[in-house]
Parts: C-alpha cells; structure tokens; sequence
C-alpha cells in the first residue's frame, strides 16, 4: 500500500514544545505502515512559551501553519483558515487547541460536517474554578462536535462526563513525555551531580499567579526557619510578569541570598537541573495537569505538588515519592521540604520510587491511546490500555 493511500490522521496544537513532538514521533512509530501521521502547528513562538521553535518529526509530516510568527500575533479567523486548509484531508483529526477558541469551536464542527472524525485532547478538571451551570451547558453543546476524548487521568476524564461524554469514549494517556529522552538529558548533567547536602530544592514553571511563585517563596522561607542544618538553595527556574515581584518578595523574607533565579530554561537545561536538585516543588493553586512533574520522576526525582495539580493523580504517591500538600498551605509545604531535605535514606527510596513509577507518565501511553481510537479490535491493545485506565484511577468503560 502506498503512503498516499493510508489514511490521514491529524495531530493540531497552537506550537510544538518538546512534549508535543515527543507524542508525535510515538504515534508515528506505533502507527508506521498503516497510518499517514500529520503534525500541524499553528505558530512557531507564543507569548506565553519562550520554547525553543521545533524541529523535524520522525515518521510523520510536519506543517507549521505560521512559522516564524507568535500564535497570539496572528488573528484567529487567519488561524481558522490556515488549520482548515491543514487538516480537511485527513480522516481523523486530535485536537490539541484549547476548545474555548472560537477557531477550535467552528473547525471542530467544520471537520466533523465534512465527514472527519474530531477527538478532543484536553486537561481541564472541574475543580480548575468556579463553574458556572449555564456556560458549562453551552460548552457541552459546543462540543458535541467532538466523537471522543484524550485526557490526563481520572479527574479529566470525570469532567469530560460532565460535558456530555458519558457515552463516547475517553482515554486516558494526553499529558505524558518520553521518558527516554528526559533521561537521556538527565544523565548529561548527571556528571556534576551535587552531594545529597548541597542539592537545591527546584521550582520550574512560568512566574504567574496560578503557580503561586510567590508561595514557593514563603514556603522555602518556613523551611529554612525549620532547618537545623545548613539549609540547601532554592532555584526558581522560569520567567513571567511576576518575576520582578518575586524578587522583591524574597528581599522581604531575607532570603534573596539563597535563591537563584536563572530564566528560562529549555527542554535539556530543565532535565540536567532535576539531575542535580533535591526535589520538584509545584505547590499550584490550578494546574490542569503539571507535565514538569513526569519530567521529574524521569529524572528520578522526589515531588512536593499540591492537590490542585492534576498529574498527582497518575503520578505523586504521598510519602513513598513525594507529598501531596494542600495549595497555599505554605507552612505544610515547607515543612514537606525539611522532611526530605533532613532524611538522606528517605529520599534516596522516594528517588527510586518516582523512577520506578516514571513509565505511567511515558508517552507510550499517549500513541497507545490514539491508536486504540482508532482501532479498537487489537486484543493486545485493549490490554495494555485497560491496565493504563486502572493504574491512573478510571474505570473501565
């Protein structure tokens, strides 16, 4: 059979970071001879990513709609355009935009009257805010577009129901990375790794208010107030318009001295500090799904995250590879960390315990998921995929 002939699936996100390319590159090897795979990213740059702009994908054909340009820059109907243009070929199309852009709205019906099968990609959770009965009821309508959903895990899932997907598939596996490659940049900085003393606690994300940057801070603060030792630093890895608070705020505590602020960083930069750092601290007020935290335990690497991130369901087992704290508990958080910073043994077994519980997090489960979306008779399939919806906590449907 000839490529031409195969059928032409669709994978759309607004830009490619890393992740993104990881789960392209899995679906095209899993899916290679007898599917076409078509990686479409809207633009090359964002106003919210300074990720590096990407690069080619194996097995798959890559189209960027915008290159060069930011995906705010450019008006959405011109996005709409450009995406329809993309993607009206092909037979089935995993949407990656977020569904409340009116461009994802009209080119999810759009694909779907054209005779295109549209699965939802997404990892919003009903705890993320306030809800409001009437909006939630006309995005259900909106979305009945769509023939089936790809979430994180179980609390996705459940909210996907809410929506009115309780009689059409969802599968679990969307927020997941390679696992390979994280510790294959892991262990490029793995040479220079610290003494268990002097590895700093890490916090990775951007610097705005849902992250509670501000309550990294004053945690970190109650820990060294906690500390009989001398206390480890405290690397705040990212960027955002509360950088310049941030700092400020750390003057106040009296810590300025003691916390390093380097940017932000890129995909192998991000890997090589986690080989060098005690632990992962994203205490979030909302946080759909955290994928820094499968980065971590790639890396080996314990986690303090709060309830409202998403990837604790799948992936933060509290007191065997981390802690799961409560958001804006600054106190619990900080003494969170002076627990495993006091306890060498004790996190040398959450180290082993996040790398042994890495693979839920790997983007096998991802290509795994799409395919089973595709081709639900493969027995094999259907096994691995069962075994995956019980180990991140949903049922079997």
């Amino acid at each position: 059979m000839i490529q031409d002939k195969l059928p032409t699936i669709g994978l759309l996100w607004g830009q490619f970071a890393a992740y993104h390319i990881d789960r392209c590159e899995a679906v095209a090897r899993q899916l290679a001879g007898r599917f076409h795979v078509r990686a479409v990213e809207v633009a090359t740059r964002s106003h919210d990513y300074a990720w590096d702009a990407s690069g080619n994908i194996g097995g798959a054909e890559k189209r960027t709609l915008f290159p060069g340009r930011a995906f705010e820059a450019v008006c959405w109907p011109r996005r709409l355009l450009a995406c329809w243009r993309a993607l009206r070929g092909c037979d089935s199309v995993f949407m990656g935009l977020p569904y409340s852009l009116p461009e994802a709205i009209i080119l999810s019906w759009a694909l779907r009257l054209s005779g295109v099968r549209v699965i939802m990609m997404t990892e919003s959770k009903h705890d993320d805010r306030a809800r409001t009965g009437w909006k939630e009821a006309v995005k259900s309508a909106l979305l009945r577009a769509y023939d089936a959903a790809l979430v994180g895990a179980h609390r996705q899932a459940a909210y996907c129901r809410t929506l009115g997907f309780a009689r059409r598939r969802i599968e679990p596996g969307y927020d997941t990375v390679s696992v390979t490659r994280i510790r294959t940049l892991a262990g490029q900085g793995s040479a220079q790794a610290s003494a268990f003393a002097d590895r700093p606690v890490l916090f990775v994300g951007r610097f705005v208010q849902k992250k509670d940057p501000l309550g990294v801070l004053r945690a970190y603060a109650h820990y060294l107030s906690l500390s009989g030792q001398p206390a480890r630093r405290l690397v705040m890895a990212g960027d955002g318009p509360l950088a310049p608070t941030l700092k400020l705020e750390a003057q106040r505590l009296g810590i300025s001295d003691r916390v390093d602020f380097p940017g932000f960083l890129n995909a192998s930069q991000i890997s090589q500090q986690m080989a060098r750092a005690l632990l992962l601290l994203l205490p979030s007020r909302e946080e759909q799904w955290g994928l820094v935290v499968n980065e971590a335990l790639a890396a080996g690497l314990p986690v303090i995250a709060s309830s409202a991130v998403g990837a604790c369901d799948a992936l933060v087992r509290h007191g065997v590879n981390g802690y799961v704290v409560t958001a804006g508990a600054d106190i619990e958080t900080g003494a969170a960390i002076a627990r495993i910073s006091a306890d060498q043994a004790g996190w040398e077994a959450m180290a082993q315990a996040s790398a042994a519980l890495a693979m839920t997090g790997d983007v096998g489960h991802f290509a795994d998921a799409v395919e089973i979306l595709l081709d639900p008779g493969d027995q094999a399939l259907a096994g691995r995929v069962a075994e995956f919806r019980k180990a991140v906590g949903m049922d079997q449907q």
